[in-house]
This record gives structure tokens, sequence and C-alpha cells, in this order.
């Protein structure tokens, strides 16, 4: 989940369908609906009811509540003001639109069960034959790279130390 401003940003959900100014660009993609943020995961295309592609009226009605870009914020890329969103998570706004959603967290999970420490070797266990392994822009880790063949949009963007995942 990670490819936010901040390098140390991590299992980067990186649902990224247009980019801002980031470490990487990638995009994201489908949610598993479950009840509150607390049982939501990241998946390629969001996280819990939040999707990628969504517009922020949608993605406030999504998870029930206050969701909106940052007073201020510039329409063109910000980062949502939500007040139930797990502590780790943020969601990128571009041009009111869900852009992408990075994790920093150790609490939340992938879908497959991927957080925050895990080692490469698990993501690559989790995700079998899936992962491109890239070095990092910013830093001398990795970025491991998940994507699905039927989906060429959407991705899973995982940030390394070159052991763990930041």
């Amino acid at each position: 989940m990670s490819i936010s401003p901040p390098v140390a940003a991590a299992i980067v959900a990186t649902l990224l369908l247009s980019a801002c100014s980031s470490n990487a660009d990638t995009e994201g993609g489908s949610a598993v609906k479950t009840t509150g943020p607390d049982g939501w995961r990241v998946s390629t295309t969001g996280f819990g009811p939040l999707e990628v592609g969504q517009s922020v009226a949608i993605a406030a009605a999504a998870v029930g509540g206050s969701f909106a870009a940052a007073a201020g914020a510039s329409p063109a890329c910000s980062y949502a003001e939500w007040a139930s969103a797990p502590e780790g998570v943020r969601v990128m706004l571009v041009n009111d639109t869900v852009a992408r959603v990075d994790v920093t967290s150790t609490t939340v999970s992938t879908e497959q069960g991927a957080k925050v420490g895990d080692s490469e070797g698990r993501i690559n266990s989790l995700y079998a034959t899936k992962v491109l392994m890239m070095p990092h822009k910013y830093t001398t880790g990795k970025y491991m790279v998940i994507t699905q063949p039927e989906d060429t949009l959407h991705r899973l963007v995982f940030e390394t130390d070159g052991q763990q995942v930041t």
C-alpha cells in the first residue's frame, strides 16, 4: 500500500488513476465490503467500500459520513479528511475523485493478509507469480508490484527497505 509523498509510507495500495507528486506511478483496484473501517481490507481496487474512481460524494456515502478534501487543499491533488479513517490510512484525491489508498499502519491488511512489517518472502508467498520486483525510486529498498492479469489499470504496490514492507 504505499507511494505517498512521505517515503516511509507503505502497504501501498496505490490505487492511482492519475498521479500527484508521488514516489511511483501506480494504480489501484476493488475492495471487500465488510462492516466498519476496522474490518475493511485493502485490495487492488480500494479499501472497504472506498473504490478508486469514486467521487468524493459517493465515497462519503460509502463510508457513512464526512469524507472531503482538506479545507484549502488543491483540488488537483490532496488527501481526504475522514473522521472514521483507521489510523495510518490515507486516501488521495485527484480532482474530486478517489485516486489511491496509502497505508502505513501495521493493523491494516490486504485481502490476502499482507501488512506493513511483513517480509518480502511473505509477500512473495502470498502473491506467488504476481509479484514484479523493481528498485525503489528514492531509497535502497524495492517496490513489490502486484497485478492481476485481467486488470491492467489497478495494482498493489508494497514498498520495502530491501527486507520488510515499510
